[in-house]
């Protein structure tokens, strides 16, 4: 079994899932490809709403919200992960995942949340090797869930300047 605490390397130190902790994760689209994220990072989930673009954004940024009295960044996840927005508009329906890290929140622009989906520990399975090395560890391991594998988001190297 893996362990899917979404910190630290999957091939490192294997541990195995605490059973009488529930793996819950909300799970959402980007393009054709199905994530999800621990319930416990996700702060909220709002809908799309135009951000303020700031000079010099780091890599995916979208540009920053104001919620409720705080600044956070918005990233296009889809940009992130590697896939293109240009095919089509980026803001019609989509979502906006707020997350919390360790020193701040940060927002992951999203196609549609899915579901919260429970995994029991015989749903988990790991990233194969060649996989986690091409994704640079924003992986951290899938979940199998009814007739498909959904990638569960490593939020902490998805946004190393977030935790630093």
């Amino acid at each position: 079994m893996v362990d899917l605490a979404l910190s630290g390397d999957l091939y490192a130190a294997p541990a195995t899932v605490v059973e009488s902790v529930p793996n819950q994760f909300v799970t959402f689209t980007c393009g054709s490809r199905a994530f999800g994220v621990d319930i416990m990072s996700v702060r909220e989930i709002r809908s799309w709403s135009p951000t303020t673009e700031l000079p010099n954004q780091p890599f995916g940024a979208k540009g920053v919200l104001d919620i409720r009295g705080s600044i956070v960044q918005v990233y296009d996840l889809e940009i992130m992960l590697g896939g293109s927005r240009q095919s089509r508009d980026s803001n019609v329906g989509q979502v906006v995942l707020v997350v919390s890290l360790e020193s701040e929140d940060v927002g992951m622009l999203v196609d549609t949340v899915s579901d919260i989906i429970f995994a029991r520990p015989d749903d988990l399975r790991p990233v194969p090797k060649s996989s986690a090395d091409s994704a640079g560890g924003m992986v951290s391991g899938l979940v199998k869930n009814e007739d498909r594998l959904i990638g569960v988001l490593n939020l902490d190297a998805l946004f190393p300047q977030a935790v630093a």
